[in-house]
């Protein structure tokens, strides 16, 4: 039997330095064979730079099996001599089933028939036997008739005119780049979500323009902790859901060429974004929050933002109302973070957490909130600034305050400096 995986060779032998511990992982065949004049097995190794392949006597020669990652395709046999640990990652179906043979040629329970080889001469596996970690597909003949390989992990379908997301995708594991520009993509399903390794989302040049709000639910989930780009240009989008700031991890947003007249109220609650692009749409005023964000790009160009407003105070509120329980307890969720998969809580009370409003410090708040408009200076949270020609660096905000402190400190930074900073 063979298996084709990813092989990290360690030698104990070496002293725990850095570059001598072990050398780098390459994809390998590892086969367990049996001596065709004796009763003793052994595992052989090949790879590219190792085509003779190593072999590893079985019988009294296992030190130790672990097995405790063995669910995601990963699992180490450390070998008594030579003092090597092999480091083993591969399809977890395969790993399983290689191992289980392994324990009973241990037990002498194995039957010459039921291995592949009852020789030592293995060849190693092909190149083009090995499955791929990157596809792309930017024509329909391209497209995989037996499905995606579970190993991907990029994953580019570009300019095929493609109207919905393969449920095949559904199941890549091991994604981390997901390209889907250029096609006819009007909604995503809310499974894409589970996707735990995905880095990546490219769905520019597309229709989610379309979709109703109710089709954004696969915003959240594992990719609220792992997304870190996200492209929805070029999509016709007329409203970008609040939902979108459940994605704490996100470095990268790209909104431009849409029709958007607003941005979630609570943007300013993605603390990791740093490059924000929403050139080429309706915008006339950005959302408060936003003051919390320290970007180090960002490009509004193209808007409609007017050129100034006035930064008068206002009336001074000298009461606020107390928040409710619901409120309270709404605002520590967020504010801590917690997840609430679908199903986890009513449908109300998500739609209540969902459609929070956000406080230029942070925090949510609800029904209980001041309100007003002012300018900011765009270079107070952005390194660099890209707006057109003709339009100032100065943008009015509209912002929500949580509390009568947080109205007072924004009330006198205004009269010391005319420029919210």
């Amino acid at each position: 039997m063979k298996i084709h995986c990813t092989v990290c060779i360690v030698n104990r032998c070496l002293p725990n330095l850095p570059g001598n511990l072990r050398k780098k992982p390459c994809k390998s065949t590892l086969a367990l064979c049996k001596h065709p004049n004796s009763e003793e097995f052994c595992f052989i190794l090949f790879s590219g730079q190792n085509k003779n392949g190593t072999k590893y006597p079985l019988r009294n020669n296992i030190k130790q099996v672990l097995t405790r990652f063995v669910a995601e395709g990963k699992c180490t046999i450390q070998i008594k001599k030579p003092e090597h640990d092999l480091c083993i990652q591969g399809d977890p179906i395969q790993v399983k089933g290689f191992l289980h043979l392994v324990k009973r040629a241990l037990e002498g329970k194995v039957s010459p028939k039921e291995l592949t080889f009852s020789s030592m001469n293995v060849m190693p596996v092909k190149a083009k036997d090995i499955a791929p970690t990157k596809l792309v597909i930017s024509k329909r003949s391209d497209y995989p008739t037996k499905g995606f390989p579970r190993t991907l992990e990029t994953l580019y379908i570009i300019d095929i005119q493609r109207c919905s997301l393969d449920k095949g995708i559904l199941h890549l594991n091991k994604l981390k780049i997901l390209n889907l520009s250029n096609n006819r993509i009007e909604n995503l399903p809310e499974e894409l979500n589970k996707l735990s390794n995905l880095r990546e989302l490219n769905i520019s040049h597309n229709l989610l323009g379309r979709t109703s709000v109710k089709q954004w639910h696969w915003i959240g989930g594992c990719l609220s902790k792992n997304l870190n780009l996200l492209d929805l240009s070029y999509n016709n989008l007329s409203c970008v859901p609040d939902q979108l700031v459940k994605l704490y991890s996100l470095h990268t947003l790209h909104l431009s060429y849409n029709n958007l007249v607003a941005l979630p109220v609570g943007i300013g609650s993605l603390k990791q974004l740093k490059i924000f692009s929403a050139s080429n749409n309706s915008l006339t005023i950005l959302p408060g929050s936003i003051k919390k964000l320290r970007l180090q790009s960002i490009d509004i160009s193209g808007n409609k933002f007017e050129q100034s407003i006035s930064n008068a105070a206002g009336i001074f509120p000298k009461t606020l109302q107390v928040c409710s329980l619901k409120e309270c307890s709404a605002k520590k969720v967020l504010w801590a973070r917690i997840s609430y998969p679908k199903g986890s809580i009513p449908l109300t009370l998500a739609d209540y957490l969902d459609y929070a409003k956000y406080c230029v410090c942070g925090k949510a708040c609800f029904t209980v909130f001041f309100r007003q408009t002012h300018n900011l200076l765009l270079a107070n949270i952005s390194e660099t600034v890209n707006t057109s020609a003709n339009e100032a660096v100065h943008v009015p905000i509209d912002c929500y305050f949580c509390s009568l402190r947080c109205f007072s400190l924004a009330f006198y930074s205004r009269n010391r400096n005319p420029i919210v900073r």
